[in-house]
């Protein structure tokens, strides 16, 4: 029988995404920056075309004279040639600023920040011949290749649909002005880079499913893996009820700086000090904000003076409350204890004053 632990059906974890990610493992659509930096660039050319055009039409009616000329010297090739050059710088700046600034935005939003050299490491295993061979022809490298394949037909069609019905300007203007040459290439182009442009975002749509797709695949568990990495995480018993012990000490330290909203502190009263809080739109019981012990306990009752709080001394109710965890509310087994300790508070303050320290509540 097949070892189940060993089949990955399980999600992977955020632990398991996170290590990836720090390996650069992360999954990311080619043909979406791809597409966009095609998109942005030819439209960039576009919009600096008729900028550069007067150039352009320089340079080519220069060559023309150019060539006609007999006997062509040393110097007119060369000015040639640098005003040929000129103007691809003119031409290319533009669109390729432009597709580069795209292309690492759309990394950025479908990556992020992160930044690693783990892939450039060479590895063993990417040198052998039977592996290389086994993910030449797997799943992913198949999608790939159909892709590619359709992306090229469907672009080779589209290019004849084009030109097949620009035919007869073509033909038409093929002894015309410079400048009609240039206004209906610019037609057929355009005409042209739509479509092809309107195909590559549906590619890419498909791509973006499929890299997900495939990555969350390669990236599942097995039953082993996720306990393995359970056990890694929580650690041994005693580190576990060491991160207790710290995160509970977190939340009574935090909880001191609660002592000046509380209702009243219940203390024993040398050596234990319990704050309650009851917010009757909000609880259902009185609520344990703090409490403390020996020197927490001084600390606890310093607070409440400083703030006016109201300090009663109830020995057995300090010692039940000191039981309940801070943030909890009280057990209904103090219920009637407790609002006699509030209702005696609530009384002296009605009267106008808060009741002296280390006063007596009722059944103290």
């Amino acid at each position: 029988m097949a070892d189940e632990g060993g089949e990955k059906t399980e999600e992977p974890t955020g632990k398991k995404l996170d290590d990836a990610r720090k390996k650069g493992q992360v999954w990311k659509s080619r043909d979406l920056t791809g597409s966009l930096v095609f998109i942005v660039g030819f439209f960039v050319m576009a919009a600096t075309f008729p900028l550069t055009y007067q150039h352009y039409r320089e340079v080519l009616f220069e060559a023309f004279a150019t060539v006609k000329l007999r006997e062509i010297g040393v110097e007119e090739i060369a000015a040639n040639v640098y005003h040929g050059l000129w103007l691809v710088v003119l031409l290319t700046i533009p669109p390729a600023m432009g597709g580069a600034l795209i292309g690492a935005l759309a990394d950025f939003v479908q990556v992020g920040a992160n930044f690693t050299l783990e892939p450039v490491f060479p590895k063993l295993e990417k040198l052998n011949p039977l592996e290389g061979l086994k993910n030449l022809f797997s799943k992913k490298q198949v999608v790939e290749l159909l892709k590619s394949s359709a992306k090229l037909a469907i672009t080779g069609y589209i290019a004849y649909g084009v030109v097949k019905g620009e035919l007869r300007l073509i033909v038409t203007t093929a002894r015309a002005d410079p400048d009609l040459i240039m206004l209906a290439a610019g037609t057929i182009i355009y005409k042209l880079t739509t479509r092809v442009a309107l195909i590559f975002i549906l590619f890419s749509i498909f791509d973006v499913w499929w890299q997900h797709k495939s990555f969350m695949k390669d990236m599942m568990m097995t039953k082993d893996e996720v306990k393995r990495e359970y056990k890694e995480s929580e650690g041994d018993p005693h580190h576990k009820a060491k991160r207790k012990e710290l995160h509970q000490e977190i939340l009574e330290g935090a909880a001191m700086d609660a002592v000046a909203d509380a209702d009243v502190v219940v203390t024993n009263p040398d050596h234990y000090a319990v704050a309650l809080k009851y917010d009757r739109e909000r609880d259902e019981a009185p609520r344990i904000v703090a409490k403390g012990l020996d020197a927490r306990a001084q600390t606890i009752k310093a607070i409440a003076r400083q703030a006016g709080i109201s300090e009663v001394r109830n020995v057995p109710l300090a010692h039940a409350l000191y039981r309940v965890d801070v943030g909890q509310e009280i057990p209904e087994a103090l219920y009637d204890a407790v609002a006699e300790v509030l209702n005696f508070v609530y009384q002296q303050a009605a009267l106008g004053g808060q009741p002296p320290r280390d006063s007596k509540a009722p059944n103290a």
